[in-house]
């Protein structure tokens, strides 16, 4: 049992250094203008199962300076997905999507839907279930203390502190949940050229528009080779699935 601990923590000692090393002779090709090559080194390193931030971005960048359209919004997409809130991984992005042919504009939000959204971007799924256990705690303490003091002052004051945990606890629970539909929600970046977008999975039915590399889209339903997608604006077609690459 010791040598087998001892071996996997050499291996894992090994990957790491191993792939640290392509890293950084892939920063060095950056740097010197061979794009291609610090890709080959990247995609390397992700082929070896590791993945980050970093990994992420700095492949966006590279297919950026390569004038790849579909690769550099897809990887700074990805970049985006693992640490949502770096700037300068939207600004990139949003100088990626600045070279896509579609100009697809968004459906417009009242102002309470705006704060919604910014309320729920604040944390992540897992914190937000942490933060409502930890006012169910609270609630819970508050009920004990009502329950456990005679003095009428102390039992209004802890009666009313329940009642205001009752719909804390109740708007974090329903944010969280939000939060979780939302994460669910599978975006994808299309990769040709150009692609055709049909009213119903068959080449019978309508050609309602056609969509370019680069172009985010989400993922609603599949059917055998097809799938449902829905863009931004709100419209849904469909196409084929391997025109789509996921951002999982």
């Amino acid at each position: 049992m010791g040598l087998n601990i001892i071996y996997i923590l050499f291996y894992f000692s090994v990957f790491f250094q191993s792939n640290g090393q392509i890293f950084e002779s892939a920063n060095n090709y950056y740097s010197n203008g061979d794009y291609n090559s610090a890709i080959n080194l990247y995609l390397q390193i992700l082929d070896s199962g590791y993945e980050s931030h970093s990994l992420y971005f700095n492949l966006g960048n590279s297919y950026y300076k390569l004038n790849n359209i579909a690769e550099s919004n897809y990887y700074f997409e990805m970049a985006k997905k693992l640490s949502p809130n770096d700037s300068d991984t939207s600004i990139n992005l949003s100088f990626a999507q600045n070279m896509r042919i579609d100009k697809i504009e968004k459906l417009p939000i009242s102002q309470l839907e705006s704060i919604r959204g910014s309320i729920i971007k604040l944390f992540s799924v897992n914190t937000w279930k942490t933060i409502f256990l930890i006012f169910i705690w609270l609630l819970c303490i508050s009920i004990i203390l009502y329950i456990y003091y005679a003095d009428p002052f102390k039992k209004k004051r802890f009666f009313n502190i329940s009642i205001a945990l009752v719909i804390l606890s109740s708007l974090i629970y329903w944010i969280s949940y939000e939060k979780e539909i939302e994460t669910e929600k599978v975006y994808g970046i299309v990769y040709p050229k150009e692609i055709e977008v049909w009213s119903e999975p068959n080449k019978l039915s309508e050609l309602k528009f056609l969509l370019h590399e680069g172009t985010r889209v989400e993922l609603i339903d599949k059917v055998q080779d097809w799938l449902n997608i829905k863009l931004e604006n709100g419209t849904t077609g469909w196409l084929y699935s391997d025109s789509i690459k996921s951002i999982k």
